[in-house]
């Protein structure tokens, strides 16, 4: 391998075309860019024409290539004819192939790879192309093709919704960016639409998440039959998704928003012979020039989604910055810059809340669910439930958990570097946005090794809802933590209506029954039940269990009867200040 080449493999993952700043074009425009400064090559060329993609760099000193010619024969036979053998095409000097195109074959060597997103799905081509007075493409150079042909894949993926195959929640910001840059430069009229499926959870629960990726992929595709070729949607969360139209004022949104619905609301979902009916709820937001960032109107269609969706099943509502009550919703994004500032002032604070053994066996453990609290700007402390909300609904919550990770393990270090006998071990919180965010897994992992906190000492909570939203990145985030030696929680059990099945699938240590029961079971015989059998098969399945919400002695004796190994509760213990 020649040291150019080396250079740009190992080059890869430190260049920008990762950068987040990058939209997909830039970056897969930057990675041809790069091939041609190292490799030499007249021509580098990327074609993916689901994606609507043609990229294409020419060497400067090479400028006699017939660069029209070249294109067509890309987009008109070598693309087919890649996806139909899914393997990489060397021409050189030896002709021995069976595709043949006059032009480009005959005057010059080819190389051509699949870009594959998974097995036997081709989204695009990768082409390197010479003149044939150059030295023949080498086995070097076939398998660096390859690996850019893998790196424009990482590329598309990362902007890709594996269930519908819509662009995500970042490949459609992307894109709202820029119209938002389009529309000062230009008179092209936009909106937005925030579609979001009315009791979607139900049938997700009760028929299972095969069902609930069916009713996504469904939707998408009636969605996408009442738009044109220049609107794009994107799937920006579990039941959630964007379009993007242009050449559309208000006006025609409310009336493409109006199909849409009514076209969604005369289906019927079936599902191993049962039928549901399907309605979404419509925020609309016209793009305006003075909106510099995508998360204005992004938020302003969410907000006008929820405000719709608080008036009911089946509902549409146009946001209007004049609009009383949206001005109400609008002041939840006040938490936001406070949620900001509050991080770059070190205005945060972590609580504790003793879980207590309530075996004999365990007695001599010390551990700590860890909370967070924030302090506002008089110093006052704020509980969580007043920022949270606001956190999770604008993607805040990975910074939050970022925080309160590398905190804690500050934390605990001190302590164990103290008394090296300390018991201590804690639990932390982690929201869905933040497990199932590329890299998060790697930043623990970093702030781990920087504490030397032992990792049987650091348990991870997450909810039963956020870990059954994405099960496939839940099930991977929790493998990779738990191969280092940490373990789970699972929080909130009981509150789903299919928890015990998606039990089976999760790797977790520990069941924290729904505190919704334990504080209601001595009073009412069927949240007794609930406690008991949680218990019971949390036990057969070699879980410990922790009872939430134990606010008496009367609940903890009545825990302690049934076997349940932990309890938790302001009867045991209120939070107080990790110091």
């Amino acid at each position: 391998v020649r040291y150019e080449e080396l250079n740009l493999i190992y080059g890869l993952d430190d260049s920008e075309i990762h950068h987040k700043f990058f939209d997909e074009k830039q970056a897969l425009s930057q990675l041809i860019n790069n091939c041609t400064d190292y490799m030499n090559v007249d021509l580098a060329v990327l074609y993916a024409p689901d994606l609507d993609l043609l990229l294409q760099n020419l060497n400067p000193a090479h400028q006699d290539l017939d660069l029209a010619s070249a294109l067509k024969t890309v987009q008109d036979t070598l693309y087919s004819y890649i996806v139909s053998t899914e393997k990489t095409l060397v021409i050189n000097q030896n002709r021995d192939t069976d595709w043949i195109d006059s032009n480009l074959y005959n005057n010059n060597k080819i190389l051509a790879a699949p870009i594959m997103l998974t097995k036997h799905h081709i989204i695009g081509v990768f082409v390197l192309i010479n003149s044939r007075n150059k030295a023949d493409f080498s086995n070097s150079d076939r398998k660096l093709c390859d690996v850019l042909a893998s790196e424009a894949a990482k590329i598309i993926q990362a902007r890709r919704d594996n269930i519908t195959g819509l662009i995500n929640r970042r490949g459609f910001t992307e894109v709202l960016q820029q119209a938002l840059t389009d529309i000062k430069t230009a008179s092209t009229k936009y909106s937005l639409l925030f579609i979001d499926i009315d009791q979607f959870k139900i049938i997700n629960d009760t028929s299972g998440q095969k069902a609930g990726d069916q009713l996504l992929n469904h939707v998408s595709g009636i969605i996408n039959k009442e738009l044109s070729q220049h609107h794009i949607i994107g799937r920006l969360g579990a039941d959630e998704y964007g379009v993007l139209l242009k050449f559309c004022d208000i006006n025609e949104a409310e009336q493409i928003a109006e199909a849409i619905s009514h076209s969604i609301n005369q289906f019927r979902f079936a599902y191993q012979g049962k039928l549901f009916d399907v309605s979404v709820c419509i925020g609309l937001v016209e793009l305006l020039p003075d909106m510099d960032d995508f998360s204005v109107p992004l938020s302003a269609a969410d907000m006008a989604c929820n405000f719709a969706k608080g008036l009911g099943r089946n509902r549409i509502h146009t946001y209007h910055s004049s609009d009383n009550e949206m001005i109400r919703h609008e002041s939840e994004m006040h938490w936001v810059s406070r949620i900001i500032l509050a991080l770059e002032e070190e205005r945060f604070q972590l609580y504790r809340q003793n879980i207590l053994p309530l075996k004999k066996e365990q007695a001599d453990e010390l551990h700590y669910e860890i909370l967070l609290r924030l302090k506002d700007e008089n110093g006052n402390l704020i509980p969580p439930f007043n920022f949270i909300p606001a956190a999770e609904r604008y993607n805040l919550m990975s910074k939050l958990d970022r925080w309160v990770v590398k905190n804690t393990l500050i934390k605990m270090a001190a302590v164990l570097q103290q008394d090296s006998e300390s018991k201590l071990s804690c639990s932390i919180n982690l929201s869905g946005q933040s497990f199932t965010e590329p890299g998060f897994a790697e930043f623990i992992i970093e702030r781990i090794n920087k504490s030397v906190v032992p990792t049987d000492r650091i348990c991870f909570e997450i909810t039963e809802t956020a870990a059954v939203s994405n099960m496939s990145q839940t099930i991977k985030f929790m493998e990779t933590l738990k191969g280092i030696g940490c373990s789970f929680s699972l929080d909130d059990f009981g509150s789903g209506m299919s928890s015990f099945t998606y039990l089976k699938n999760l790797p977790v240590d520990y069941l924290k029954i729904d505190g919704y029961f334990v504080k209601t079971m001595l009073a009412n015989k069927i949240d007794y039940a609930m406690v008991k059998s949680i218990n019971d098969i949390g036990h057969v399945m070699g879980l410990k269990t922790v009872a939430e919400f134990v606010e008496n002695d009367e609940l903890l004796q009545e825990l302690t009867k049934l076997g349940v190994d932990y309890g938790q509760g302001y009867g045991i213990a209120k939070p107080e200040p990790f110091e």
